[in-house]
């Protein structure tokens, strides 16, 4: 039988360190100055993949996580999560983040089914993530009774090894229909402002939530009355006060409203000028006063996700599309950030929900985007 030399072994130990020295430096050195970086995040092939949140880690790198199964509902959803390099140029293969059948401290029974996620990185550097279930319940000889979203609850777990692994969730929202969408908000004292909503209700709220150690706590709940609005997505004004956008089922277009969660009032509840074809919306600020909106340009379809921008948050600008039109259509349900280094990073799920899409881009690509409008 062959055996290799010394000097051949210790040739082949070298050229397979630098291998990975280069590799690593790949992984280290991501193309910053590039003003979009467009990538596809691996996710299970034949499965619904949909409702994804993005983070920063303490590193540098991101983490994705969404939820995949046969189909939305269905009792095979699971949570998964990828990494990312700083830019978003590549990506790890998906983990089981939260698997089938889990069951929260506090909850009544397992869930039957998982959904959307949120991710949130609190100063300690853990990671936060609240998602919803639904919640399972069985009657004899009947079955399952909760077949969808009305069976709503809301988890959170966290993680100390930037999603690595995760704490056992605890039951943050125990109401009949309640779901997350957008990312939690800080707020002065150390808490945060989470949206929701209620899916049998068609009812959103903002609630002061705390986390700390291993568990979140839900504090005071503003329920938005008198409309029916889901989906919250928030921006901080520089007044301290927060613009709120909605998903509007009714189609009439994406709605507005400022939150003060100083005095707990919602004020100047509103439709803007954009229309919304009963799907969800994000924003940012794009740090010169103005609001960015990333949303569905049309009251039917879903097929593209663009960028409209505001001064006064209710009379919008529009830009460019954000999605690449005829290739990744349907395209929906965006969840944006701002990096460390000024740029944006935003996840959506593509073709019907088979695929989640990364885009990172500078201020640079957003003056390019908007031109010389207002």
């Amino acid at each position: 039988m062959f055996r290799p030399s010394a000097s051949a072994l210790r040739l082949a130990r070298h050229f397979a360190l630098a291998a990975a020295l280069a590799a690593s430096a790949l992984w280290a050195a991501p193309a910053l100055a590039q003003e979009i970086v467009r990538a596809e995040i691996p996710a299970p092939a034949g499965m619904e993949n949909h409702g994804a949140a993005i983070a920063e880690l303490p590193s540098g790198e991101l983490l994705a996580c969404w939820y995949s199964g046969l189909h939305e509902e269905d009792r095979s959803v699971r949570i998964l999560c990828a990494r990312g390099s700083s830019d978003g140029a590549a990506w790890s293969q998906p983990w089981t983040a939260v698997a089938p059948g889990d069951q929260a401290i506090g909850a009544e029974a397992p869930d039957k089914s998982l959904g959307n996620v949120t991710l949130t990185v609190t100063p300690d550097g853990r990671v936060w993530m609240v998602h919803g279930v639904i919640q399972s319940r069985l009657l004899p000889v009947v079955g399952e009774i909760c077949r969808n979203w009305v069976c709503g609850r809301i988890d959170a777990r966290v993680s100390a090894d930037e999603g690595r692994t995760w704490s056992r969730a605890h039951r943050l929202v125990d109401v009949g229909g309640a779901l997350p969408r957008a990312e939690l908000k800080p707020l002065e004292g150390g808490d945060y402002l989470a949206p929701f909503y209620e899916e049998n209700a068609q009812r959103a709220f903002l609630a002061r939530v705390s986390l700390t150690g291993d568990a979140a706590a839900l504090h005071e709940v503003w329920p938005l009355e008198g409309h029916k609005l889901i989906q919250p997505a928030l921006a901080r004004q520089d007044d301290g006060r927060f613009r709120v956008y909605f998903r509007d089922q009714n189609r009439q277009g994406v709605w507005a409203a400022r939150f003060d969660p100083r005095t707990g009032a919602w004020s100047d509840v509103a439709v803007t000028n954009l229309p919304n074809p009963g799907a969800a919306v994000d924003v940012f600020s794009d740090g010169q006063g103005r609001f960015v909106l990333i949303y569905n340009p049309s009251t039917t379809t879903r097929d593209v996700l663009a960028l409209a921008r505001s001064a006064d948050g209710a009379h919008f600008t529009f830009g460019c599309d954000l999605s690449l039109p005829g290739l990744e259509g349907p395209a929906a349900y965006p969840s944006v950030i701002r990096g460390r280094d000024g740029a944006w990073r935003v996840v959506y799920s593509a073709n019907a929900k088979g695929r989640i899409k990364f885009v990172r881009f500078t201020s640079a690509w957003l003056v390019k985007c908007f031109g010389d409008k207002g």
